[in-house]
């Protein structure tokens, strides 16, 4: 029984028991999640560093998933334009074998060229998420329709001048290059379109020998193959058939492409980095030490125990039993 003389220990004896039992539970806490508070007000003299350190971890992990996505469409065109290459080479010897054969029409080089052209306007149209990626900023759109499409006639010596410019008239995307904030205060523009001259050339070449009849008419043959060459860049362009340079040939496209995923690869290498030791220091401010957190509450615990025994004396002390 608790009298008005010993009111005063008893409730300072039960705020210190009860202050005990929350260290316990807080420590229960800290040992289970590994955090030493769930609230920021836990590491109060901290809370405006750990925030800054959470949102500068949000920021760059952000950074990180975003060139990944973008690596990733990288990726799906420098695939698509070393095939694009690949079908021109396979073309353009195509093309030597019927201009050094006789018997040209016997290799069905028409239809061959059809099948190559169609080949490189897929490899052209590829979507990666939905977004056709030739197409510059219309991503919704179709970038290479063939049908209709009516290039240039071949040209045969002597020339007619003007020559006609190089027009990709197959090409329904814009000009716009795509660009990504792959780190702070640093944008990349990157993507290649489709109206470029080097795809223009594969797929003149490849319609100026599906027209060019059976047996095949040998100058389309041979500009087909002026066009191809400069395209490939395996040789200059030959005046004498009206082709006229190119800025970029596909190798050139090629190696634009990869120089966009290395300075985006090595933009994530820094965010990687970065995140490690923003990692380590947000650890700092959170983690507890697991192996002190469980001495102090074993110790507490002993206290706890040691508390609700004095407390259940206390209330059974009496004028009787002391007598006894």
């Amino acid at each position: 029984m608790t009298r008005i003389s010993d009111l005063a220990l008893h409730q300072l004896t039960l705020a210190q028991t009860l202050g005990t039992q929350k260290r316990v539970a807080d420590l229960q806490i800290q040992v289970s999640s590994g955090l030493r508070a769930q609230r920021y007000t836990g590491v109060a003299s901290e809370a405006h560093r750990l925030v800054s350190l959470q949102a500068s971890q949000a920021r760059t992990d952000q950074f990180v998933k975003n060139n990944k996505i973008v690596d990733g469409r990288l990726t799906a065109m420098e695939t698509n334009i070393a095939q694009v290459f690949d079908s021109a080479t396979q073309f353009r010897t195509l093309l030597m074998n019927a201009l050094n054969n006789s018997n040209g029409s016997d290799l069905q080089i028409a239809a061959e060229a059809g099948n190559f052209k169609q080949q490189v306007a897929n490899l052209l149209n590829v979507q990666v998420d939905g977004r056709y990626l030739f197409a510059g900023s219309r991503t919704d759109v179709k970038p290479v329709e063939l049908a209709g499409w009516t290039p240039p006639p071949s040209l045969t010596p002597p020339l007619t001048l003007p020559l006609p410019q190089i027009t990709a008239e197959y090409y329904r995307g814009d000009a716009v290059q795509q660009a990504a904030e792959i780190d702070a205060d640093l944008t990349v523009d990157y993507g290649i379109t489709g109206d470029e001259d080097a795809f223009e050339y594969v797929l003149r070449a490849m319609q100026y020998v599906e027209t060019a009849g059976s047996p095949p008419n040998r100058d389309a043959l041979e500009s087909a193959l002026a066009l191809i060459n400069t395209a490939l860049g395996t040789e200059q362009p030959n005046a004498a058939r009206g082709v006229e340079p190119i800025q970029r040939d596909l190798a050139d496209l090629r190696s634009l492409v990869g120089t966009s995923r290395r300075a985006i690869e090595e933009a994530n290498t820094r965010h990687q980095e970065y995140a490690l030791h923003l990692e380590q220091n947000i650890g700092d401010i959170q983690s507890v030490d697991v192996a002190q957190a469980l001495t102090e509450l074993s110790n507490q615990q002993t206290q706890l125990e040691a508390s609700y025994t004095m407390l259940s004396r206390l209330s059974q002390l009496s004028l009787l039993n002391f007598l006894k």
